[in-house]
């Protein structure tokens, strides 16, 4: 059988365009070798948001993005994703006052016509600062909270409703270019024809396509980020996003009756170096224990989870400082295949759409967008 697009990757950037190119009326076929969401996109920290962080490194055109994403979002997935109330404590602050208030008054300007509050500054007597040790006042700021593995499943879903054919426990093996398009070779033994190859193997991204032997000059960063899960430290239904003297943000969350701490940033060698370590453990204890008056050591933790994250390589120094935005790369020296190189699960619809119009031309579509305004199930 040939099918116009054959995606690899099960997680949310390969189901979110599956289902783009479902409602366009491509034939899709997916293959994940593991599971959907199986590896980065179910060990995120569980947020749709902006990247507020991301103004420090001028990636402004991603947190634009990223927060009219937001908002569509919650529009079309109230029943996974719900607005959540950020304090952000000025206690042991590495920034002024002044550059913080700002970032969130930019932060509330690329997001105007956002249903959430705006940011706001609080008193120290605000009851939400009360868990905080040494409190000197603060803010407050809106993003959301998403169960990140129901939301790859949703949008593989709504692919599945409108054609596309999802298989998991499959992989590519190989695959060659032919007259017109590619033929795959699949680890169940079967060869399918398809138009297009779409590269959305997250972490996997270069050895797809070493496996397919195309060669790109696209770098990529792989970067771990590590949670742990504790009892809750304070009551309530807001979080925390906490500032760390290596000028990286913490985020403390609430998480199924607990607290979730994450993430750190470490670079990794291999896709498959996806274990949290001790010393991640103590840097998020301690990152913790630096504001709340509740203190916690590495036997509080109740569970953990970590991804790795495949960063398209901005030539950054320190982890923290590599672009969180995606690049789509588009090979064209035959039969055209798509690679996916980093991404959010923020923008996993936008990039969806981008991806659709990058590969129109050489598929000889025009390319709309299917998923602004649609629900998902």
């Amino acid at each position: 059988m040939t099918y116009d697009l054959l995606i690899a990757g099960g997680g949310i950037n390969g189901c979110a365009i599956a289902r783009e190119a479902a409602l366009l009326g491509l034939s899709v076929l997916l293959v994940e070798k593991d599971d959907l969401a199986a590896h980065t996109s179910s060990a995120s920290s569980k947020l749709i948001h902006g990247g507020l962080r991301y103004l420090e490194t001028y990636e402004f055109r991603l947190v634009r993005e990223a927060l009219h994403e937001r908002e569509r979002m919650l529009a079309a997935a109230p029943h996974l994703i719900r607005p959540m109330a950020f304090v952000l404590p000025h206690a042991h602050s590495v920034r002024p006052w002044w550059m913080v208030r700002a970032g969130l008054y930019l932060y509330d300007l690329l997001g105007l016509g956002s249903s959430l509050p705006r940011s706001r500054a609080l008193r120290r007597d605000d009851p939400r600062l009360a868990p905080i040790a040494h409190n000197v006042g603060g803010f407050l700021y809106w993003d959301a909270q998403v169960d990140d593995d129901a939301l790859v499943r949703a949008n593989a879903a709504d692919a599945i409703a409108n054609g596309a054919q999802i298989e998991t426990g499959v992989g590519v093996t190989g695959a060659e270019r032919g007259g017109a398009g590619w033929h795959v070779f699949l680890s169940d033994g079967r060869t399918i024809d398809a138009r297009a190859i779409v590269n959305a193997t997250g972490p996997w991204v270069k050895d797809f396509l070493a496996r397919i032997r195309i060669r790109s000059d696209s770098g990529l960063q792989l970067i771990k980020g590590s949670h742990i899960v504790v009892p809750a430290l304070w009551e309530g239904d807001h979080a925390y996003i906490l500032q760390q003297p290596d000028r990286r943000v913490v985020f403390a969350t609430p998480w199924r009756g607990s607290t979730m701490i994450g993430t750190t940033d470490v670079p990794v060698k291999n896709p498959g170096d996806a274990g949290i370590t001790p010393d991640e453990i103590d840097y998020l204890c301690g990152a913790a224990n630096r504001y709340f008056t509740r203190q916690i050591a590495p036997a509080d933790v109740t569970a953990t989870w970590s991804g790795v994250r495949a960063l398209y390589d901005n030539g950054a120094g320190e982890a923290r400082k590599v672009t969180r935005d995606y690049v789509l790369e588009l090979d064209t020296r035959g039969a055209p295949v798509l690679s996916v190189f980093g991404g959010k699960i923020t923008t996993a619809r936008a990039l969806a759409e981008h991806a659709m119009a990058k590969l129109g031309p050489a598929m000889g579509f025009t390319a709309r967008p299917m998923t602004r305004d649609r629900p998902l199930p």
